[in-house]
């Protein structure tokens, strides 16, 4: 807290900062709730809004409500949030191995993008703390499944997807490693152990089916959001032409953008009136034949070069927004390859930051290093427990896939703390016997 609010006095100077560009959409949507009662934009009312799902604007909605419309109040709240977070990091370590959550908690506190992220006006930091909670609540299930810790583990995940639904297919992967792991741990009855993963996905779905049935009942689509479409065709698209044709990113957005507006305009799509869903529908379509035309390992490079940047991003980057550090814009970096964009956008930094961020790079791939000793030194004492977690992380950094970035590595950053501070504390405990043994001989 104290960090954080270090942080919160400097941003108090400057409350621009606090906005990134999906903000000002999260708190018009947050105002239309308000105004209208339901999620929409205040300019138009009559027209429920599928564009996110409603966790985050409510949660904006309420402190703008009794603030007075106070964002930097929006920000403070997220300070407590993600200071609560650092908590149940704590619990997250201590669950895994007895011991552990201190150094877990403190690195957590530590944490440049939870420090970060919990400053912009985006659902990053609510996100986390509820999920974190699903990861609690995992450890526990298997720890000791019982029927109510099954309705609670879909309960908090479907919570979590109502903020952010990258997680919806989440429990679709972890239900039948659940069944596996409860017979092979706790032996116990097929037909039990099933029905108990089972009552995870129901609880789940439950969650979801209110907002699922706004949406059939006002636009015929059981689905959270209309967000696929500009998500395959003005990112997935354009990220993996950097790998197969050699064009900057923000140029493919650029040329998927116009080849979007041309395909509508042929399609007589008025683009304002026509339904979000039938132009995401449309997207998606325009996003899928330019991927079947691309070859097998030009997706696999966009995927895996990805899940790199996702992996080894620092969060350092984001935080120049908060101190208004001028810098290059790495989406906007020439280069044919992401090393060649990478060295050109660290060359185009002056001054003390460009040190910092080589400083924070190193320091990110040493504490790789230590993550990867740590899972395979926890992976010895609690396997299943190893696999859920290597599950979750693999399971993100394929979702976000080309677009790989720090912010998208949050979900999973209190996994890979407990990780550090495994491996950390079994280095620490080797240089002690080693010590104590130098002594005694």
């Amino acid at each position: 807290m104290i960090l954080r609010g270090g942080l919160f006095i400097h941003v108090l100077h400057q409350p621009e900062v606090i906005l990134q560009p999906d903000s000002r959409m999260y708190v018009s949507l947050s105002q239309g709730l308000l105004e209208n009662g339901t999620l929409s934009y205040p300019e138009a009312p009559q027209t429920p809004s599928p564009d996110r799902t409603p966790g985050y604007p409510a949660f904006l909605a309420a402190i703008l409500w009794t603030f007075g419309g106070s964002l930097l109040a929006v920000v403070f709240i997220q300070v407590l949030v993600d200071s609560l977070s650092c908590a149940l990091v704590y619990k997250l370590g201590e669950r895994l191995w007895e011991g552990n959550g201190f150094l877990s908690g403190i690195l957590a506190s530590l944490n440049l993008g939870m420090i970060t992220y919990s400053h912009f006006v985006l659902n990053d930091s609510l996100f986390l703390f509820v999920f974190l909670m699903s990861l609690i609540g995992l450890l526990g299930y298997l720890r000791e499944p019982k029927w109510n810790r099954s309705a609670l583990l879909g309960l908090v995940l479907g919570v979590a997807s109502m903020i952010r639904p990258v997680i919806t297919y989440l429990p679709l992967v972890l239900i039948p490693l659940l069944v596996v792991a409860v017979l092979t741990k706790h032996h116990e009855r097929f037909l039990l152990a099933a029905g108990k993963a089972l009552m995870v996905g129901i609880v789940f779905v439950i969650c979801l089916a209110p907002w699922m049935m706004r949406n059939h009942s006002h636009y015929g689509r059981w689905s959270l959001t209309a967000q696929a479409g500009e998500h395959l065709l003005q990112y997935i698209v354009p990220f993996t032409w950097q790998y197969s044709k050699g064009i900057p990113f923000i140029e493919g957005m650029k040329q998927t953008s116009d080849a979007f507006k041309e395909k509508a305009a042929q399609a007589n799509l008025d683009l304002k009136k026509t339904s979000p869903f039938e132009v995401s529908d449309l997207q998606v379509r325009m996003a899928m034949d330019y991927l079947r035309d691309e070859p097998k390992a030009a997706l696999a490079k966009a995927w895996f070069f990805g899940m790199m940047k996702n992996l080894f991003a620092p969060s350092i980057i984001d935080f120049s927004y908060l101190l208004r550090i001028e810098r290059p814009h790495f989406f906007y970096t020439e280069g044919r390859t992401t090393l060649e964009r990478a060295w050109n956008f660290l060359k185009g930094m002056k001054g003390w930051f460009g040190w910092a961020v080589i400083a924070s790079m190193v320091l990110l791939g040493a504490s790789r290093v230590f993550q990867v000793w740590g899972l395979i030194h926890l992976f010895r004492r609690k396997p299943w427990e190893c696999l859920f977690l290597v599950v979750i992380v693999g399971y993100f950094l394929m979702v976000s896939g080309p677009v790989g970035y720090a912010k998208y590595r949050l979900p999973f950053e209190p996994i890979l703390i407990v990780f550090l501070a495994v491996g950390l504390r079994d280095l620490v405990l080797r240089l002690r016997r080693k010590s104590s043994q130098e002594v005694r001989a």
